[in-house]
C-alpha cells in the first residue's frame, strides 16, 4: 500500500526538489558568473562532444555487447541521447564543483537534446509525434522560473538572498534525501527483477559515463567533477516522456528508462557521499 502511494507520488517530490534547488543555485550566482565559463570553448566543445556523441556511443556499444531484450537495449539507448538532468548544477555543487559552468552547459545540453532528439528518433523509428511544447513548458516551469527569480533576487535583494541562501540550500538536502529513500524503496523491485546483463550495462553505463565527462574536463579539478556529473546523469524525465509516447507498445523501454532515471539520482547521491567534502591537494 505505502509502496504504490509513494509511486504515485515521488515525481512530485522530485518535481519539489528540482525547484528548490534551482532556486538555491540562483541564489548562490549571478548571471555574469553562468555565462563566464561559456567563453572557455575548448571546454564548452569538449562537454558537447562527449555529451552528444561519446556518450550516446558508449550506451549503443554497451547494449550491443552485452545479451539483452530489445526493449532494454532501445530504453539504454534512449536515456544516453537524453542530455542535460535538471538536478545536476545542485549535484555539482554539492561536490564543489564548478557551479556556474554546470548550470550553463544545462542550457545547452537541454537545447541541444529538445532540437536533436527528435531528429535521431525520427531517423531510426520514423515519424511520431515528440511533445516539444510540453517540454519547452516543463523546463520553463521548474528550471528557468526558480533559476530567475533566484538571480533577480541576488541582483536586487543581496541581502535577503544572502539569508534566504542557506535555508533554500538545507531545505533542498532535505528533500533530497527523502528522494534518494523513495527511489530506493519504489524501485528496488524493479531494480533487482532486471536481468544480469541489464544491470551489467547500466552500472557499466553510469560508471564509464562519469569517467568519460571527467576526463574530459580539462586540467582544472572544479570543471572535472562538474562535467563528470552532467554527462553521467542525463534528463530522466525526457526518455520516460519519449519512451512512453514513442514506445509505448514495448514497456520494457520505459521501465528501463524509468530505472535509469532512479539510479542516476541514487548514484549521484553516492558521488556526492564520496566526493562532497574531499578537495584535491593541489587545489
Amino acid at each position: 500500500m505505502l509502496r504504490e502511494i509513494l509511486t504515485q507520488y515521488v515525481g512530485l517530490f522530485i518535481v519539489i526538489f528540482l525547484v528548490t534547488a534551482m532556486f538555491s543555485l540562483g541564489l548562490d550566482l549571478t548571471f555574469r558568473q553562468i555565462i563566464e565559463p561559456l567563453k572557455n570553448k575548448r571546454l564548452v566543445a569538449s562537454a558537447l562532444a562527449v555529451n552528444a556523441i561519446a556518450i550516446p556511443l558508449l550506451a549503443f556499444a554497451l547494449t550491443s555487447i552485452i545479451p539483452m531484450h530489445d526493449g532494454f537495449r532501445i530504453g539504454i539507448i534512449l536515456y544516453a541521447l537524453a542530455a542535460g538532468t535538471e538536478g545536476g548544477p545542485k549535484f555539482v555543487q554539492m561536490v564543489k564543483g564548478n557551479t556556474a559552468f554546470a548550470l550553463g552547459l544545462l542550457v545547452l545540453l537541454l537545447t541541444f537534446t529538445v532540437i536533436f532528439m527528435p531528429i535521431v528518433l525520427s531517423l531510426a523509428v520514423g515519424d511520431f509525434d515528440f511533445p516539444r511544447g510540453e517540454l519547452v513548458i516543463k523546463l520553463l516551469v521548474i528550471v528557468a522560473l526558480p533559476i530567475g527569480l533566484g538571480l533577480l533576487l541576488n541582483a536586487k535583494a543581496k541581502t535577503v538572498a544572502d539569508k534566504l541562501n542557506p535555508i533554500m540550500h538545507r531545505l533542498a538536502m532535505i528533500i533530497l534525501w527523502t528522494v534518494f529513500f523513495i527511489l530506493i524503496y519504489v524501485y528496488y523491485v524493479d531494480i533487482i527483477s532486471l536481468q544480469g546483463g541489464v544491470l551489467v550495462a547500466g552500472l557499466a553505463f553510469f560508471l564509464l559515463a562519469f569517467a568519460a565527462g571527467y576526463f574530459s574536463g580539462g586540467p582544472e579539478w572544479q570543471n572535472r567533477r562538474a562535467l563528470g556529473i552532467m554527462t553521467f546523469a542525463r534528463n530522466g524525465s525526457i526518455a520516460m516522456m519519449v519512451a512512453r509516447n514513442v514506445f509505448g507498445d514495448e514497456p520494457k523501454v520505459l521501465v528501463i528508462a524509468t530505472v535509469m532515471a532512479a539510479g542516476s539520482v541514487i548514484g549521484a547521491v553516492l558521488i556526492v557521499v564520496v566526493m562532497g567534502r574531499s578537495v584535491p591537494e593541489s587545489a
